[in-house]
């Protein structure tokens, strides 16, 4: 029986961290629709109507932005 191939140090790395990003992806959309839930939940109606602008500020909240004047200047 022959061994089955291991890839070279660089593909398994490559294979890790293209693996990591999508996990980290996918972690990032469930906790943007989690809290898209709660706010709907909460009678807060903000996706329906400015999805984009909403994505956008939520993304500017991951990133670390905590300036109200800069989230607000987000939503006009």
């Amino acid at each position: 029986v022959r061994p089955s191939m291991v890839p070279p140090p660089e593909i398994r790395q490559l294979r890790d961290l293209t693996r990591y990003r999508k996990s980290q992806v996918d972690t990032r959309s469930k906790e943007i629709q989690r809290l898209e839930k709660v706010l709907q939940d909460a009678d807060i109606k903000i996706t329906s109507v400015a999805s984009a602008v909403w994505r956008e500020i939520i993304e500017a909240l991951i990133a670390g932005e905590r300036d109200p004047a800069v989230l607000a200047q987000m939503a006009k």
